[in-house]
């Protein structure tokens, strides 16, 4: 049984400010996380037997969450370096 829901923030703790910062200002991340979030509740439904799925859909259902959960580390890694490298582009003279 699976009552646990798949919150991106506790997946990926390391980047729980960074989750928060980006679910507020980017619409890219906001629409994933929405899509994530939809995926996850699927995977609830089926594993707590509320609208069953054969086993093929909830592993798809899983990988489509883990791609998400990907794409949304790959634009927490992008915007972590360009919030990193701004002061140094700052610095440089022009």
């Amino acid at each position: 049984m699976h009552n646990l829901f798949h919150h991106l923030a506790d997946e990926l703790p390391e980047y729980r400010d960074d989750i928060n910062r980006l679910s507020a200002t980017d619409a890219k991340f906001q629409d994933l996380m929405a899509r994530y979030r939809d995926v996850d509740h699927q995977i609830r439904l089926a594993d707590d037997n509320i609208e069953p799925k054969c086993d093929e859909s909830v592993e798809l259902f899983k990988r489509q969450r883990l791609v998400l959960m990907d794409e949304m580390v790959h634009l927490i890694r992008a915007a972590k370096v360009a919030r990193t490298s701004a002061p140094a582009a700052e610095a440089t003279p022009a």
